[in-house]
Order: structure tokens, then sequence, then C-alpha cells
């Protein structure tokens, strides 16, 4: 296994959003390479593809429960080369580039006949070549056809050739997969002598460091297609977990390691290395990894390992949130010892899911041979937590229940939520937070093994901890949750997430959890009954009955239709950000999400304007954001498609100005639920 200590990391994707724009102003990555650039909306693309951005009328990428999807159809618009199918690549070209270090990615490549996967390098500025030798500088760090779907090419493109020997063998190394389904990572150490590549963490090959691969190298990825793939088959389709760099040279400036979301649940951590985020080193025994954050609740977890091969990772989470970055562990389970990881925050009163993953589990067939991690006791404000011993004998999650053992202070209301029935035993969780809005839920639960456990968002954000359901469902029972908050004029999305489910065959052996109503600011909220028979989340959208007061500015469209009024003014302060919103409506409007340098403004709001006649909202924006560059962010949250352009549902920013200049790049095309991105700059600097 790759051992990267001594490494920091210094550039992560997680994928759990999107960060994808033509030239990467702003975002992560830029899907068009400049110098390759075919059309408005195209990359030239190689093999039998064009790689086109979604301004062409198609969009090749999708980020989804933690993972980057690019897929390639047969030509389906203008942009790109005539015939060519349409596909997706991204790179950092001009905004993350580095000399040296261990790169990954780990993905489910395509196993279609005619995919090309590939993770690779580029020069910022390539090398002299003075004496025309042929080639050029790229390093490959994988390469995976579909047709040969077990095997991956790892390749190092130079000028400096050794003479009178092939280049597969002095500059390729090739390798073959165990298992060709699934993710798999794919990694290259590039040093000064030597470049050593990797699957699964496992050394595969490596070769000498040719004399002209000593300059910064930018990161691509993409899915090219090949001249067999065969347009009657369907999409091809890669996934990506993660793009991750590291580097040791002592200069380098580590970066947060990002929620970690594997999409199988499986994550190799940093191999050692360090993040930004991560805690600080710690001896060998039972010392303590460190006391991270702030905040008047601790949570104290004590872990021990099984070492073999490497220490055991992980992370840990409350209420479904990673609390700092990956952890090692030290401390031998055998032995007795463990390491003592002490957490603070502000969890709020009442019931809270904590939850580790373990990231890295090794196995060769004997106890002696295996890695495994272990919770050996835990508190929660200095209290034992029950249940808290867990025993991780392969990668995942586990949770367990801790509780607030002092969850309201005397002056807090708890008597103001009754249960419709008066029923002692099917009380209220509590009446929380402060502010003008009022959100009033009724729950129910059909108990089975223990109550229902749930948790609410509004608009993304958790609202208070876990809570517990009491009330019968069968007895026409109903807890009363009452949430204050000030969530601003506008529609807003209320998710409630369903987090212990239990079935064991018969309506009699069923845990389940209702939703038997609601109410928003004193009004019924239309289409508030939800029956969770199956844990996970269910949403409705609630809304301002008196969204703007009187003085509140409004906005026109261009054409002047009532129907397509503007959201609101929203929001104070000397910064103006106007944007120009129209839609395709289909089954209903399209919803969407605002967010300057990724603090979301205002709630969830509707598309009113047609598109297709040259309409748009008008929805301006006030804030403090200070001298200097800023991202813009839109999230189009409802995406529906029923096969045919006159039945999706689409939405458009079709400009915007910020302190009144114009932004340039500032049509945006969404044709499927996702965020992104353009780069506003204050003009006005102090």
């Amino acid at each position: 296994m790759i051992d990267l200590t001594g490494y920091k990391l210094t550039f992560s994707d997680e994928f759990n959003a999107r960060s994808i724009s033509q030239t990467g102003a702003g975002t992560t990555w830029a899907d068009i390479r400049s110098e390759w650039r075919y059309d408005a909306h195209s990359d030239i693309g190689f093999g039998k593809s064009s790689f086109v951005d979604p301004a062409s009328g198609y969009d090749p990428f999708k980020v989804a429960g933690g993972a980057l999807a690019i897929t390639a159809v047969p030509d389906r618009t203008p942009s790109g080369y005539p015939g060519s199918w349409e596909s997706g690549l991204i790179t950092t070209q001009g905004h993350f580039s580095q000399t040296y270090g261990y790169f990954e990615i780990r993905a489910d490549f395509s196993d279609a006949k005619g995919g090309w996967d590939a993770f690779w390098l580029l020069p910022d500025k390539p090398a002299p070549n003075p004496n025309q030798r042929p080639g050029w500088q790229e390093l490959d760090v994988v390469e995976h056809y579909g047709v040969n779907d077990k095997g991956v090419y790892s390749t190092i493109h130079t000028t400096d050739q050794t003479p009178n020997i092939p280049w597969q063998v002095n500059r390729q190394v090739y390798s073959e997969l165990g298992q060709a389904g699934g993710y798999h990572t794919y990694g290259m150490d590039w040093q000064k002598d030597k470049i050593s590549f990797y699957v699964d963490g496992q050394f595969v090959g490596a070769q000498a460091t040719p004399s002209d691969m000593t300059g910064p190298m930018y990161l691509l990825a993409d899915l090219a297609t090949q001249d067999d793939a065969d347009p009657a088959g369907g999409p091809i389709t890669m996934k990506i977990d993660y793009i991750r760099a590291y580097s040791k040279d002592p200069h380098a400036v580590a970066v947060n390691l990002d929620t970690v979301s594997p999409p199988d649940g499986k994550d190799p951590g940093l191999y050692g290395a360090t993040s930004a985020n991560s805690p600080a080193p710690v001896p060998a025994g039972s010392s303590s990894p460190a006391s991270l954050g702030t905040g008047p609740d601790t949570l104290v977890l004590k872990i021990s390992q099984d070492a073999y091969k490497g220490d055991a990772q992980y992370t840990v989470s409350v209420d479904g949130k990673q609390v700092g970055g990956t952890y090692t562990a030290h401390a031998a389970h055998g032995a007795n010892q463990f390491d003592t990881l002490t957490l603070h925050g502000d969890w709020a009163p009442g019931d809270h899911r904590v939850s580790l993953t373990f990231l890295n589990d090794a196995y060769d067939g004997t106890p002696a041979t295996d890695r495994n991690l272990y919770l050996d006791g835990a508190t929660y404000n200095g209290t034992d937590v029950a249940g808290s011993k867990l025993t991780f004998l392969s990668a995942g999650a586990q949770s367990l229940t801790v509780r607030d053992v002092a969850p309201a202070p005397a002056t807090s209301p708890t008597t103001t939520t009754t249960p419709a029935t008066g029923s002692a035993g099917s009380s209220s969780p509590a009446s929380l937070g402060t502010g003008p809005d009022t959100l009033v839920l009724k729950i129910s639960q059909d108990a089975y093994k223990g109550d229902a456990q749930y948790i609410v968002s509004v608009d993304g954000k958790q609202v208070g901890g876990t809570y517990t359901a009491h009330a019968a469902h069968g007895a026409n029972q109903s807890d009363t949750l009452t949430l204050h908050g000030d969530w601003a004029p506008g529609d807003h999305r209320v998710s409630l997430t369903f987090l212990n489910d239990a079935y064991d065959g018969t309506p009699a052996t069923d845990r389940n959890l209702y939703l038997d109503g609601a109410t928003y600011n004193g009004t019924d909220v239309a289409g508030s009954k939800l029956t969770f028979l199956s844990a996970g989340a269910q949403s409705l959208t609630v809304r301002d009955v008196a969204p703007a007061p009187a003085t509140s500015p409004t906005t026109t469209p261009a054409t002047g239709s009532a129907g397509a009024s503007s959201p609101a003014s929203l929001g104070t302060g000397p910064d103006t950000l106007v944007l120009k919103i129209s839609q395709d409506a289909y089954k209903g409007d399209a919803q969407y999400t605002v967010s300057v340098d990724g603090k979301q403004v205002g709630g969830t709001y509707t598309a009113h304007a047609a598109h297709g006649a040259n309409q748009f909202d008008t929805l301006t924006l006030h804030g403090d954001w200070a001298p200097g560059d800023h991202r813009v962010s839109l999230t189009f949250l409802n995406d529906a498609y029923d096969g045919t352009p006159a039945t999706d549902r689409n939405l458009y920013l079709d400009g915007a100005t910020y302190n009144g200049a114009e932004v340039a790049g500032s049509h945006l095309t969404f044709l499927s639920a996702g965020t992104q991105s353009l780069a506003v700059h204050d003009w006005l600097l102090a």
C-alpha cells in the first residue's frame, strides 16, 4: 500500500457539488481547452468525440451522490465536430498545477465498447526541444478502454526517449484489474528520479523520470470515444468519486479535505498525508489525536485498531455533518490501548446521531493479517453513551445516538408543543429557534423496536439536532414540533429525513414515520402529509404569504408580462447583484437558490418568465460583499424531463450585473439539476 506520510494534500475535489465552467473562472474546473476550442461551446476533442460545454444544448456532466458522471452521446447538437460523439472534459489549466507529487483519481470507468476514459497531466509550459526530438510532455496516470475493461495503461510521453527501446517498453506500465467493475483508485507518484504508478493503492510499475519532466503540470480528466463506439448502444458514462493531489515539498500549502462522500461507502483515506483540516499528528500509544472545534458541547471518543499494512483511518460525523478531516488510529486494540479524540461543537438540545466511517479496511485471510477499527467507548458532555462499543471489521459506517442531558434552559418553552390527542406519551420534541417565521410540523410514527428518529432541514440547512417521535400514528396522535427562524420572503424547501427504519416482514414489525400536516406562519402547507416507509428524505415547499413589504421594489420582465414578475429585491448593503432569470416550465415552475461565496442568499426562488418568449425575471440582491472577486452560484433544484424538448423543465440565467457593470459569461443554461457559477468583480476597489 502506498505510504504518503510527510505529504500534504494540495488539491481535492470530492464532487459534493458541481464547479465547472467554460473557462474555469470562479470554478474548480474548465470544460474547454482554449487552445483546442472548436466553436463557441466546444473543444475539438480527440478520438471520435468532441468535448462540449452545457451551453451547447447538451450537458455531459452530472454531480450526484458524491460523484461526477461524464456521459458521452452520439452527435446531438450543432456544437462540436460534425458527426462526433459529444462528451466532457475537465481541466485545472490556468488554475492549479504542481511539480512532482502524488496524483490520484477514484473512478468507475465505462465498460462500453468505444469508451476511452483518462486522467492525465500536461505541462504549463512545454520543455524546450532544440533538437526537434519526436514526442511531447504528457503524463497519463491512467487510460482505460471499454473494449478491454480489465486493462489499465499508464504512460509517459516525452521527447527524452531511450534509443532503440520501444516506447511501450520504456515509457508505459500495463496492469490488469482483478475485478473490472466498480470504483478503483489510479495513482501516480512523480518524483525527480522516478515515476511510479499505483492501482488501488498497490504499486504496479515505475519508469525513470525523463529530463523534460521538471516543471509544473495541470490536471485533466475526460471521457472520449473511439471509432468502435456504437451509436445504437446508447450513452457511455464514466463516474469520478474524487480527484486529489499531494506534495512532499516542505513549502507546499495544504488544502482542506472536503466532506468525504464515496458513492459506494468506501474511501482509502489520505494514506498518511495531512490536509489543512487534519488533526495534529499523534505519537504512538494511547495519546489523543487532537481536541478539535469550539462550542459548549463535548464529544469524547476512545479509538483503537488492529494495524495491518498501515493504520486504520476514519471520519466522524454528527447529524450527517463531518467533523474535521480524516483521522488515523494509532492505539493497539490487542494491548488495551486507545486514542482519545475530543470534539467540541454546539449541537443543540435533544438527540444526535454520531457516525464513524472506517475508510481503509485490509484483509489477507487470517486474524493476524486484518486491519480493523474499534470504538471502545464514548462520552457526551461528561455522560457515558450507551451502546458506544463498536467493532468495524470491514469498511463502512456505524452510528450511535447521544442525548443532551440538559436539553433546554429553564426559560425554553416546552409546553407549547402538545400532541393533537393530549397524550403525555406523545409529547413534542421542543419548540426551537428564534425569529419571525414559524414552521409547525405534526409528526407520528409506527414504533417497532424503538422510536422513529428524524432530522429537519430548511433550504438545505439542518434545524436543531436529531428528533425522536413518540406519538402513535395508529391512534391518530401527533407530536407538534414548532421551529422558529428568519427564512426571508419567498419559497422555502422543508426536508424531513427518516434515519432509523426497521422492518421484519410484516405491518406489525415495521417502524415508520409520518408527517401528518404542517403550517407556515399560520397557513396550512399544501401537500404536507408524507409517509416514510423506509429511511431517506422527502421535501415540501412552503411559501411566505406576505413575501415583501409594500416598499420593496418589484421588477418587470423585459416583455412586461405580468406572469414573469420578479421574485423580490432582497437584502441590504452597498453592493447590488442583478440576475435575469427565465425558464422552460414543464409540470411546474423551475426552482433555484443563489449563493455568493458559498453562502446562500435568501431562500428558494421560483422562476416565472418564459425563456422561449424572451421574457425574464429580474432578481435584485443587495449585500456587503467587500472589494475583490466573488463567486456567484445558482443551483437548479427541480429538473424534470420526459423525453422531448416540449416535456423538459430547464432554467436559464440570461444575464447579470454587479454594481451596475455587466458580468462576463453570465449566460448559463441549466438542462439538469445542479450548480453552475460565475465570477463577479468589484470595480470600485478600496
